[in-house]
């Protein structure tokens, strides 16, 4: 079996396993929507002329985020609902968000740049919405909303909140980055994603710097090259394996 999209070069891979594995000078090689390697060295083995190849020097990779506790405009009558989810939906897909958990069964969608999930239960783990609920008593482990849909909170991104976290509270990458990626996935049994390993969805994010940290510690500038879900890129533009 070769690749259809491999992922080279990469200078810090995250891959949010349970032992928090990072390799450095990695590789990534991805069988449509499943990830089939991950290593460093040569990759030359998972090659053929039809597999298309990112060149990630000086990047990082990591998980797609994922959004616990989307809520969508039920207070709105259905047209209007349809509509306000989808462009909500499509801003927090631009800023790395590419599967969300809803509270509402009628935003539940599969699309290949973005899922949605209903989901009945509450999580167990505390999720931190917005930065007004911050306090000096942080939870050692919690969960990571945009808290877009609660009253007077219309933001996009989990960028703003893991930025005061980590700047402010001193809160370690490792918390952070699983805040977005791998907890939610367990918390709500979404097992094929949520962390980079072999057999897994290939939903993954290369950002323009070399170091997790690096991303949290940067506000105001967009700092993800690529998108990729289900093994495509489709950000910044398609590119079909």
């Amino acid at each position: 079996m070769k690749a259809t999209l491999l992922i080279k070069n990469i200078e810090n891979l995250y891959t949010c396993d349970k032992n928090f594995t990072i390799l450095h000078h990695a590789f990534i090689a991805c069988h449509h929507d499943k990830i089939i390697e991950i290593n460093t060295g040569s990759y030359k083995e998972w090659l053929d002329p039809a597999t298309r190849v990112i060149d990630a020097q000086g990047e990082c990779v990591v998980p797609a985020f994922i959004d616990c506790q989307f809520k969508s405009f039920t207070h709105v009558r259905l047209g209007d609902q349809l509509r306000q989810d989808i462009n909500a939906l499509y801003a927090m897909r631009q800023n790395g968000i590419l599967t969300l958990i809803c509270d509402n069964p009628n935003s539940q969608r599969m699309k290949l740049e973005q899922d949605v999930f209903y989901k009945k239960n509450q999580p167990k783990l505390p999720v931190l919405h917005r930065l007004n609920e911050l306090n000096d008593k942080i939870p050692e482990t919690f969960l990571m909303s945009c808290g877009f849909g609660l009253p007077n909170s219309y933001v996009y991104s989990m960028a703003p909140m893991s930025y005061v976290l980590f700047q402010t509270h001193r809160v370690c990458s490792r918390t952070l980055l699983e805040s977005m990626t791998s907890l939610p996935a367990k918390e709500f049994n979404l097992l094929d994603r949520g962390s980079i390993e072999i057999g897994k969805t290939a939903d993954l994010l290369v950002l323009q710097v070399t170091t997790i940290e690096h991303y949290f510690q940067t506000l105001g500038r967009p700092l993800i090259h690529r998108m990729i879900k289900n093994g495509i890129q489709f950000y910044p533009e398609w590119m079909v394996c």
